[in-house]
């Protein structure tokens, strides 16, 4: 019995360590497998979410910076366009030149130094340079025109007992930076006028001469008067 006692008491304990060892065995197969179906799928899927969101913004911006680039030759066309729309044609205009010559009544328009048009002119009742306001000379020097300005709706009174006159000025009043104020070449009401002394001071056209002479000068015009 004692014998025996003691063999069960060893199997006994073979057993145990055996069932101890497969116990053990499962405990960690379990735990593994308790950690992988516990992991927060939430987590994983954020990740996994973050990853293509960046992706996704990566490629956003990489599309709208493609989008907003131009060619070069895009550039230069504008550019070329846009000088072309701005400076050519008052660059062509500042090849005029004008000289007014009192003595005989003339306009003279020159492109480049060469004439290209004269045209007849009236100028003030009195003669000689401008010396003070009011005095109706046409002051003589080198001038510019300053300002270009629609004078088609312009009354004045000659103190000739006419009172206002309408279309006194014409069409255009071309106004000169003289230093003397309101001194300009304008149209006139009167073509009968025309190559006599009889203005304030200032210069007249016929209304067909000053529209054709609005249409080839600008501000900034070099103008010649001259005795």
């Amino acid at each position: 019995m004692k014998y025996e006692f003691g063999d069960e008491r060893v199997k006994r304990k073979k057993r145990n360590k055996i069932i101890g060892a497969i116990v053990a065995a499962i405990l960690v197969v379990a735990a593994g497998l308790g950690y992988m179906y516990y992991t927060p799928k939430s987590s994983v899927t954020t990740t996994h979410s973050n990853v293509e969101k960046a992706a996704e913004t990566k490629a956003q911006e990489q599309s709208a910076t493609k989008s907003a680039e131009v060619k070069p030759s895009e550039i230069q066309s504008d550019v070329k366009g846009q000088i072309k729309q701005t400076t050519d044609e008052p660059k062509a205009k500042l090849q005029y030149t004008i000289l007014i010559d009192k003595s005989d009544f003339s306009l003279t328009l020159k492109k480049d130094g060469q004439v290209e048009r004269t045209y007849p002119v009236a100028i003030g009742k009195n003669p000689g340079q401008k010396q003070q306001s009011g005095d109706l000379r046409t002051p003589t020097g080198n001038f510019t025109i300053d300002e270009i300005i629609d004078s088609s709706s312009w009354k004045h009174d000659f103190k000739d007992g006419k009172g206002e006159i309408e279309g006194a000025y014409g069409p255009w009043f071309i106004s000169l930076e003289t230093g003397w104020d309101g001194i300009g070449i304008h149209g006139t009401h009167d073509p009968a006028s025309i190559r006599t002394m009889v203005s304030e001071g200032c210069i007249r056209m016929n209304n067909a001469d000053v529209e054709e002479l609005k249409a080839k000068i600008q501000p900034g015009t070099k103008v010649m008067i001259q005795e």
